[in-house]
């Protein structure tokens, strides 16, 4: 068998996986890092990125991006804390060790 029947028996037998449009936006994403070597990014920050409009962050928006941030190593977490008018705040996002997500050569 040649090389070329090889390589074209090896495509026929994977499956075929549909490029998601939003994974290499999400690819490219860098947070804020902060003194404890954390990089961390707000979900509102990455449907801005991704031009999700207000009308069309549904539950089901959230859920796809968990999902994505997931394999793209990201770890959901919510940050409870007071806003500068005494509120309480919750704000969601996902977080990183950014010494891992980006390797110094």
């Amino acid at each position: 068998m040649s090389f070329l029947q090889k390589l074209h028996a090896a495509e026929a037998e994977a499956p075929a996986q549909p490029s998601d449009p939003w994974r290499l936006r999400l690819g490219r994403v860098r947070g804020k890092v902060d003194f404890d070597g954390l990089e961390r990014v707000t979900t509102q920050t990455l449907l801005d990125v991704l031009e999700v409009p207000q009308r069309s962050r549904t539950a089901g928006t959230y859920r796809h991006l968990a999902k994505l941030m997931a394999e793209l190593g990201w770890t959901a977490v919510r940050v409870r804390d007071l806003t500068r008018g005494g509120y309480k705040e919750q704000i969601r996002g996902y977080c990183r060790d950014a010494r891992r997500a980006h390797p110094v050569c």
